[in-house]
């Protein structure tokens, strides 16, 4: 009888998700398992927000693994210590997982589990989750690939009837969800509102989908750059990418079916939703696109994608890098974007251009400088994306015209009675 294990990682869902339904049709019993890595979240750029999200993913998607007579292993720990332990209780003979484009630490880590896995002849098998390819040779070979694997292959069910060991509890030994305070003294993050923090499990990210597919997302088209109207308009599904509560083929295929609803409704409406729903599943198809280039080229973690750029001079300035962080350099709408990052884990797309490109061109900070501490404000903080655009706003690929976004400029054009920045500088809410 072939044992398996399901590697959660940044995939906390049962709807769509190819890993655990190949492991399912592979094996006659299939162990899930969550771990918590110590280390992993000692990393500079990780934070008690993506905790926070692991946690509550974790819980919704333990609910509905205990719905179809399962559960998930929880664990703590680095992971060939993990596999050391569960080995000895449960002879397992596979692992599988979802392809990770990680930060260098998750690489290096992959890395010493293929080791552990070839040493005790354990076979790992890792799929795709998106339109990323491995070892890809030439970019003119991902469409046909990204086509197959997200718009022409339907989304995966998942078998109400699962294949969990019969002494689950036994191989368990099952422990409580940790909770965030287990990993960071709390006292050093006051500025986090978790109330305003965006829900991120599988049964919210579908909620969210289907409320911005027929509702909110009817505003999607020129009001995702205000950060007033964003909050709205925008999908706010990155966050459920990030960390897999949502895959993207799901996205693009529920994305047509309401593009179908809409354009039989009201004329006017129809209009405007076709508008909106095209320009979003555009930026869909970029998001693999910046993924791909820290998979092809994880260097960009450390350099600048273009070696011109490499050696350029940015003064080490501590005391304009602390005002940047925690919203006090005086230019308001650059302050109340931090402000607003730093409690609710989001602003949006534009306002992020900003903010690194005022903190490059106006404060003279070097992108390795601010990298971390965006990541760890990003609620949906995706490696990749966040490199490739850091460094895009940071002028130093080399490919896109170099971009330097005025605050007051965004101030006329995106908040202009200042609704905004008031909320979250209260300080100025009697100024006019």
């Amino acid at each position: 009888m072939k044992k398996s294990i399901w590697w959660i990682k940044r995939d906390f869902r049962l709807i769509d998700n190819e890993a655990f339904s190949k492991a399912l049709t592979d094996s006659e019993s299939v162990l899930p398992i969550f771990i918590f890595e110590p280390n992993l979240i000692a990393e500079p750029d990780y934070s008690p927000m993506h905790v926070w999200a692991w946690i509550e993913a974790l819980k919704d998607l333990q609910k509905n693994l205990r719905k179809r007579n399962g559960d998930v292993l929880i664990a703590t720990g680095e992971v060939c210590d993990v596999l050391n332990v569960l080995r000895q209780k449960w002879d397992f003979e596979a692992i599988y997982s979802h392809e990770e484009t990680g930060n260098d630490w998750t690489f290096s880590r992959d890395k010493k589990v293929l080791q552990w896995c070839q040493k005790h002849k354990i076979s790992w098998i890792e799929v795709p989750q998106n339109g990323v390819i491995r070892k890809l040779k030439s970019r003119d070979d991902r469409q046909p690939i990204i086509k197959q694997r997200l718009l022409e292959s339907s989304p995966i069910t998942i078998p109400k009837n699962l294949k969990f060991p019969k002494t689950f509890q036994s191989v368990c030994q099952q422990k409580k969800i940790p909770k965030v305070s287990d990993f960071f003294d709390l006292s050093d993050y006051p500025h986090i509102d978790w109330d305003q923090l965006q829900m991120v499990s599988e049964s919210q990210a579908q909620k969210d989908l289907q409320s911005f597919l027929y509702k909110r997302g009817y505003g999607y088209s020129g009001g995702i750059s205000s950060p007033n109207s964003a909050f709205t308009h925008g999908s706010r599904l990155s966050p459920h990418l990030a960390w897999g509560t949502l895959s993207l083929r799901n996205i693009f295929h529920e994305t047509f079916k309401a593009m179908g609803y809409h354009k039989n409704g009201d004329p006017e409406k129809a209009k405007q939703w076709g508008k909106s729903l095209r320009a979003f599943t555009a930026r869909l198809h970029w998001h693999d696109h910046f993924i791909q280039r820290l998979e092809t080229a994880s260097v960009i973690e450390f350099k600048a994608l273009n070696p011109a750029y490499e050696n350029i001079v940015y003064a080490p300035y501590p005391q304009k890098l602390k005002a940047w962080t925690y919203g006090q350099t005086g230019f308001p709408l650059i302050d109340a974007c931090m402000r607003c990052l730093q409690a609710t884990g989001f602003i949006n797309f534009r306002m992020r251009a900003m903010v690194v490109s005022f903190a490059i061109y106006g404060l003279h900070l070097s992108w390795k400088t601010i990298h971390p501490h965006l990541a760890k404000i990003f609620l949906d903080y995706e490696p990749g994306i966040h490199l490739s655009q850091l460094q895009m706003q940071a002028g130093i690929v080399g490919i896109n015209t170099i971009r330097v976004y005025s605050p007051t400029k965004q101030i006329l054009d995106q908040d202009p009675d200042c609704i905004f920045i008031k909320k979250w500088i209260p300080e100025l809410k009697n100024f006019t």
